[in-house]
């Protein structure tokens, strides 16, 4: 009828039955913790007392058994955190008791006095003290009984006391096995009976003295008013919070608010019957403190008059964590400035202000090689030299401008309050100053310098997204016209961006879907006409019919990703065309490529190209490498001269090309493996009516030859020219009076004409 097994005097349902255990769970893990540190404790004073075996066998025995008993007693102590279910606790005590009954049962196989007192008291204990259930209890009592029956019995197991001592033990079981299913059941009455209690109880909640020790135990306060605020009735926590104490009581609610707008605002809700959830206010405590509350009323009737119940929640302490929050939220954690967020918001806050039109300016500045202190001198120094530059911004800048932290190594400023533009060249140059000035970092010295674009409200835009994109677009413009300076947005820096972004939206589709190929344009050596290479001419041919040229898609030879991307597929059709016209006879002599900055700063750069002609069985010489002057300019010049020389001590020769268009090219031919130079075509192009176009081709030609370097004439186009060159002393001219550039087939054919043939590899 209960529900309770007649054997057991458990719950026949294991949901109620878990339901029971699992409420019991914190008293089971104490009663499990409590066993696991007494067992070690007496297992300890016992293993002293086991010392009276020293020099007999049985010691080692007993001090083995003994130290296991205590060391798993302990282990068990320490698996109790991971007792967070009922089952959890009977697995742990149920390796409790079988290593303690194994480690008992040698120890009572020395037939001590004590021994039969063991026999007896252990399975009790694990009847009675284990927090487990009746199975649990039952079969560790009786695996106890016969593992201890067998460690006492063993040595003499024919005794004739064993069939005493077997039924003594069976009877004593028998009793434990009433006394345990007694037992349980009694728990589970009782707790039954305290289910159904609670039940009742929440059955006479609608009692008035239920209603009133509710009322006074609800840890919110709650107050009664009538509708002129006067108050009625008061539970304990409102007492406590909002009168001087219990011997005074608090008259009128209105005393206890701090902004009467807002009183009057909520007062007014109440007269009109409106119901009022969460109505956020600040009241006054009875110690004077200003405290954040929601209130939320209902309307009841006491003593047929009407009145209001309002429970009042303090929210105080998260008041604060929000703010906090919105701190962290809206702040960078290293530096301490606004972060992003926070900067878009005010910048969007600051232009719907200015309502007079006023100019605003918004800056992005950028760390020019910031990566470079991170990979030489270590994060630690980076992260100092981020929180150095904030510091020194907040210095450089006027009260009221915002600074922030925009991510990595890129800051923003909002600067308001600007007459004109002309203000805004001084605050430019402090910042300049302030952020260039030498830095130390434990000993060591760190050069800051950062490219500021600049986009200004409502000139260049008139809401957050324009200003930053402009801004952007200026600060890119700075960046790649030198670094280190100060660019404002203009429309002109529009339009070159879309055709940047044209070109690089234009390389993604070639890399993704169109085959990109070499073509090659014959170079000549002008002494014998015979020709000596080729330079290799990014092509890509389209399905239309069309042709891509590199000037359509300038700015992603430049891009970091892009540029070594479309270079990788250039080496490998030149690769490839090389390998066949090997395979073929032909004798093609040397190919050149052209590469920029982004090739040579590519960390894979080097060893690719070197694999790939490995791979294929091509000596380096086959292959030379045209640089622009752009190349040396930068901070990166250390780097690309390491570059270059390694690529030069491989065997592959190196070009300057477009020479004299460039800055310090003497210097550069002496600092870096310059093994020839190309003339640029517009010296060459007009030679013949220029005097100062052949004075330089003249000078250049003059210069190689002191050098001992080789060069090239771009932009051949007549015999004139050839003439002219030849006589100066150039080695070889390449332009369209010698061909333009060909697919890798037509190259074939052409040496096939030529008759440069040779016999093919076997």
């Amino acid at each position: 009828m209960n529900g309770l097994s007649t054997i057991s005097g458990e719950f026949r349902l294991a949901e109620r039955e878990s339901a029971f255990q699992a409420e019991r769970l914190p008293e089971s893990r104490r009663h499990a913790h409590n066993l696991f540190i007494l067992s070690a404790i007496l297992n300890i004073l016992f293993l002293m007392s086991d010392w009276r075996f020293a020099g007999t066998p049985h010691f080692w025995v007993a001090v083995p058994a003994r130290l296991t008993v205590i060391l798993w007693s302990i282990l068990c102590l320490l698996l109790c955190r991971r007792m967070t279910s009922f089952p959890a606790v009977e697995r742990i005590c149920f390796a409790w008791q079988v290593v303690t009954a194994i480690g008992v049962s040698f120890l009572v196989s020395s037939r001590s006095d004590i021994a039969i007192f063991v026999l007896v008291m252990l399975p009790l204990v694990f009847y009675l003290v284990v927090p487990t259930s009746f199975r649990g209890n039952v079969g560790g009592g009786l695996g106890c009984c016969i593992a201890l029956l067998i460690g006492y019995l063993a040595p003499a197991p024919h005794s004739s006391t064993m069939p005493g001592m077997v039924l003594a033990m069976l009877m004593l079981h028998c009793g434990m096995w009433i006394a345990i299913a007694r037992n349980n059941r009694l728990q589970r009455q009782e707790w039954t009976a305290g289910q159904v209690a609670q039940a009742v109880q929440l059955e006479l909640a609608n009692s008035r003295d239920t209603l009133e020790r509710m009322f006074m135990a609800v840890p919110l306060p709650l107050l009664v008013t009538r509708h002129d605020g006067r108050v009625l009735r008061l539970n304990r926590a409102a007492t406590d919070a909002y009168a001087a104490g219990h011997d005074v009581r608090l008259e009128n609610v209105e005393q206890t608010y701090v902004d009467l707008p807002v009183r009057d605002e909520l007062f007014a809700m109440l007269q009109r019957g409106e119901a009022v959830e969460n109505f956020e206010c600040r009241l006054r405590r009875a110690d004077g403190a200003l405290r954040h509350a929601l209130l939320s009323s209902r309307p009841i009737v006491i003593n047929a008059e009407p009145c209001f119940m309002t429970s009042v929640v303090d929210i105080t302490e998260r008041k604060q964590a929000e703010r906090h929050l919105e701190r962290l939220a809206m702040s960078d954690a290293l530096t301490g400035l606004a972060n992003r967020a926070h900067f878009m918001a005010a910048v969007t806050q600051a232009t719907v202000a200015s309502n007079d039109r006023a100019q605003l300016a918004v800056l992005l500045i950028d760390l020019d090689e910031f990566k470079r202190v991170n990979d030489t001198a270590g994060h630690d120094a980076g992260d100092a030299l981020l929180c150095a530059v904030a510091g020194r911004l907040r210095h450089a800048l006027r009260p009221g401008d915002l600074v922030a932290r925009m991510g990595g190594d890129e800051f923003a400023v909002l600067l308001t309050r600007l007459p004109d533009t002309d203000t805004l060249q001084p605050i430019l140059a402090r910042i300049a100053d302030h952020l260039h000035a030498p830095l130390d970092y434990r000993g060591r010295p760190l050069e800051c310098r950062v490219s500021i674009g600049v986009a200004l409200f409502p000139d260049h835009g008139d809401d957050v997204t324009a200003l930053v994109k402009h801004a952007d677009i200026a600060l890119y413009h700075a960046k790649n016209n030198g670094r280190g300076r100060a660019v404002i947005f203009g429309p002109d820096l529009l339009e070159s961006w879309d055709r940047e972004t044209a070109m690089l939206d234009r390389a993604r589709h070639i890399l993704a879907r169109e085959r990109p190929c070499p073509w090659y344009q014959p170079k000549i050596a002008l002494d014998t006409d015979a020709i000596v290479g080729f330079e290799a001419l990014f092509r890509c041919p389209t399905d239309d019919g069309t042709v891509i040229m590199p000037a359509d898609i300038a700015a992603a030879f430049e891009h970091p990703e892009l540029g070594p991307a479309i270079t990788s597929q250039m080496i490998e059709g030149i690769i490839a065309d090389c390998v066949r016209w090997r395979d073929a006879g032909l004798a093609v002599g040397h190919i050149a490529l052209n590469v920029s900055g982004a090739d040579l700063n590519d960390d894979n750069f080097v060893d690719h190209l070197l694999e790939r002609l490995s791979q294929a069985g091509l000596p380096p010489a086959m292959i030379e490498l045209e640089v622009t002057e752009s190349v040396f300019l930068g901070r990166n010049a250390d780097r690309v001269g390491q570059v270059l020389n390694r690529l030069s001590e491989a065997g592959i020769a190196i070009a300057l090309d477009d020479f004299g268009t460039g800055y310090a090219s003497l210097s550069h031919l002496k600092q870096f493996p310059i093994d020839i130079i190309k003339i640029d075509q517009r010296f060459v192009r007009d030679l013949e009516t220029d005097p100062d176009d052949a004075a330089i081709v003249r000078t250049v030609l003059n210069l190689a030859y002191s050098l001992g370097i080789r060069t090239v004439a771009e932009g051949v186009e007549n015999g004139h020219q050839v003439d002219y060159l030849r006589a100066g002393g150039c080695h070889y001219g390449q332009g369209y009076h010698f061909g333009a550039a060909m697919p890798a087939a037509a190259v074939t054919e052409l040496l096939a004409r030529q008759g440069l043939a040779r016999p093919a590899r076997k």
